[in-house]
């Protein structure tokens, strides 16, 4: 039942991002990028792994540009279906991507040096739905559950999604990883780690 309650909300997620206009979802997206480089985790960081924005998800060109102005390794995800797995390739130019697993813009393979996963200092997810306690709900792949557990446990845990995208509770599975962070539009989020309760700042 689980599952399927996970799959309608999804279905409804979508909806809802997918409704949102065009102009105001780049008006957000551009806030949000904002106060995603405003974090002080952000401006201390040395390495992002940044996710490539795809259909209606918060647009992260302009973010990925900004992060390398500020000196930071960039990283984008690699998509190994075969292999059910991800890997960070080093972004030079965010224009040059193509598309790749299920339209996601992807570097070329043979162009992009692969970062040691263990070196990020950040990982900048997508989702389709997220809750007040940290909980993250993607596509349903796992794939960047499986990277952070496996590959990137040490990494900050950094959610971008529009205040439509927020709810106060997803029904969530052992193995799916918590968010330390959520920006959206209105608010950002902290989850910290020694508390019980989230830590919530308007923007």
């Amino acid at each position: 039942m689980k599952g399927q309650e996970r799959d309608k909300m999804r279905v409804w997620a979508r909806g809802q991002r997918d409704g949102l206009d065009r102009l105001d979802r780049a008006r957000a997206s551009a806030r949000i990028g904002a106060q995603a480089c405003a974090l002080p985790e952000v401006r201390a960081a040395k390495s992002v792994l940044l996710y490539c924005a795809f259909r209606s998800e918060v647009a992260t060109v302009a973010l990925a540009e900004r992060l390398l102005a500020l000196g930071k390794t960039v990283c984008v995800p690699l998509t190994v279906p075969e292999k059910k797995s991800m890997l960070p390739l080093v972004l030079h130019d965010y224009e040059a991507l193509q598309p790749g697993y299920q339209g996601i813009p992807e570097p070329r393979w043979r162009e992009a040096a692969l970062f040691p996963a263990l070196s990020l200092d950040i990982v900048i997810l997508p989702g389709l739905l997220f809750d007040r306690r940290g909980n993250r709900l993607g596509y349903g792949g796992g794939y960047y559950d499986r990277f952070l557990s496996g590959n990137a446990p040490q990494a900050l845990r950094l959610g971008l999604a529009f205040s439509c995208q927020l709810v106060d509770l997803i029904p969530a599975e052992p193995h799916d990883m918590r968010l330390d962070i959520l920006i959206t539009e209105q608010e950002t989020i902290r989850w910290p780690q020694e508390s019980g309760g989230p830590a919530t700042n308007s923007t």
